[in-house]
């Protein structure tokens, strides 16, 4: 729970927030010295989530339909579309941070399939934020891997679209991120408390554990 943002504030209820054995002395809670943390971490939670795909998938072997969360992510999938077909993925979710999100973009893309091409796209509201396409260049397999970086607020809607070509094997993969890697991400806080120097019992207004 946080302390007050005005008013009257005491050692005794920064002790409370923030631990420590009596006697308290403010100077044990400087802000990254141990008690008070600098930083915190905000999970991103997807809410209206939803997705289409038109494919000619190998099946549940080879097919990790999109689902939310991952692990360690926000969202992800894998879907075949081969011989011939084309597959396309789209994905919608509502995110719950303010923040500089990462759609790490990749897929596979089959042996003698020069010019078959992968497109990624991700939207913010409707509004294209980052796209890239991937295109076989010679005759080796190739795992195109590629991440996008967008911003995005709190209550935005996110949309993401993934479609490729084929002729002999191909997929299509998307993972979302917050932080490049993980489902969360690590922001400032406290930051009126001083990590040095001259601390009152005001700079702590506002604060928490």
């Amino acid at each position: 729970m946080a302390l007050p943002s005005s008013g009257s504030i005491s050692l005794n209820q920064i002790a409370t927030e923030f631990g420590g054995s009596a006697p308290h002395s403010i100077s044990e809670y400087y802000r990254g010295g141990g008690r008070v943390p600098s930083t915190t971490t905000e999970t991103v939670t997807p809410s209206s989530t939803s997705s289409s795909t038109s494919n000619t998938g190998r099946g549940s072997g080879y097919t990790t339909s999109p689902n939310w969360p991952g692990s360690g992510n926000i969202m992800n999938f894998t879907e075949w579309a081969d011989n011939g077909a084309t597959g396309v993925v789209n994905t919608s979710q509502v995110v719950n941070r303010t923040g500089t999100y990462h759609l790490l973009c990749t897929g596979f893309q089959s042996t003698g399939d020069p010019g078959i091409q992968q497109t990624h796209t991700v939207s913010v509201n409707g509004s294209q934020a980052n796209t890239v396409t991937h295109t076989q260049s010679g005759s080796s397999t190739q795992n195109p891997s590629t991440t996008l970086e967008f911003s995005a607020s709190a209550g935005d809607t996110v949309t993401t679209v993934c479609s490729w070509q084929s002729r002999g094997w191909a997929s299509g993969q998307q993972v979302l991120y917050a932080d490049d890697g993980s489902n969360a991400f690590t922001v400032n806080t406290n930051t009126g408390v001083p990590t040095s120097g001259v601390i009152t019992l005001e700079d702590f207004y506002g604060s928490s554990a």
